[in-house]
């Protein structure tokens, strides 16, 4: 008998329940359903850095993935306007780079949260290799169990985790975050985008992503996410800055693509995961790929980055002559 990886059944049942709340206890089990799939599986398509989120790309003939997530990284770290010995805090680790690279750019100090237990492992392998271990520290917890009473940051940084969010607690989302920041505190964010034309039909629907690739995935349209920002933090947080990188996500999509599709028989040989990298879970995830893919090419979606800051906050005026 196939035996199922810890989280596969919930996945399943996510699929089946359509549109169910991210609870805490939800959302471990939906996280731990894509993320825990094997750290095998994902470095088998993402380069070195393995950073699962849009780069961007230094112009249209540029090939480099490794450097565009870099210069994703950078402009997100940029954004948060991060100075030595601030206290850094990631929603999202992934496997680390982000949080590495803040300290080796800004010596800072990073605290990194996760549900994935696999990514945590990784990450903090990762982390000691940089040697950092006594820089970042990585924590199995959800957003809404840290408590504010006990942690303190300068910034925020997160990158495509409030797509694991769900509608009814992004404004929870920003309310925590408004707690766990001091007075002059920025919040820098990436975030996939769904139009508003589309976004009350896409919130009373399952798609195939949602059914087959996230349980408890959830897109929020611009306007939704700001409408949250400022029910959230009671208008403490404000939107300061916001791009649209979306059309940089078409190509890598492509990217990683091909390379799950060449590895993927390796993977399975080598991982003896037959029973669940099945060649049915090898279609989905090439049509998620294909499927993303065109979202983006076409602007269908998009992925926003978004500095949000304090009224009248003196930390962005740093450098600006007057």
């Amino acid at each position: 008998m196939n035996v199922l990886p810890f989280g596969m059944n919930k996945m399943i049942n996510s699929a089946l329940n359509s549109n169910i709340p991210n609870t805490i206890y939800n959302a471990l089990f939906n996280i731990q359903a894509h993320y825990d799939l094997g750290n095998e599986l994902f470095a088998a398509f993402l380069d070195p850095t393995m950073t699962y989120s849009c780069p961007i790309w230094k112009d249209e003939n540029d090939d480099d993935l490794e450097a565009a997530q870099y210069r994703k990284i950078h402009a997100l770290l940029k954004n948060a306007e991060i100075r030595k010995d601030m206290k850094v805090l990631e929603i999202g680790t992934g496997w680390g780079a982000l949080a590495i690279e803040a300290v080796k750019l800004y010596d800072c100090t990073v605290v990194s949260l996760t549900l994935s237990e696999e990514q945590k492992l990784l990450a903090e392998e990762r982390i000691a290799a940089a040697g950092y271990s006594d820089r970042i520290t990585v924590l199995l917890c959800d957003y809404r169990n840290l408590d504010p009473s006990v942690y303190q940051f300068d910034r925020i940084v997160t990158c495509e985790m409030l797509e694991a969010v769900g509608p009814e607690f992004l404004p929870l989302f920003f309310e925590c975050a408004d707690s766990l920041l001091g007075p002059n505190g920025i919040v820098s964010l990436q975030v996939i985008t769904m139009p508003d034309s589309r976004y009350e039909n896409y919130c009373t629907s399952v798609d195939f992503i949602k059914k087959h690739i996230f349980p408890g995935g959830h897109c929020p349209s611009v306007t939704a996410l700001v409408d949250a920002v400022y029910a959230g933090s009671r208008g403490n947080l404000i939107v300061d800055k916001l791009d649209n990188i979306g059309p940089h996500y078409a190509k890598c999509l492509r990217l990683w693509r091909e390379k799950f599709m060449a590895n993927f028989d390796k993977v399975v040989q080598e991982t003896g995961k037959s029973h669940i990298y099945t060649p049915e879970f090898k279609r989905k995830w090439e049509f998620y790929f294909a499927y993303c893919e065109v979202g983006f090419s076409t602007r269908s979606l998009g992925d926003i980055q978004v500095r949000l800051s304090r009224e009248s906050n003196q930390d962005l005026l740093h450098g600006i002559p007057f």
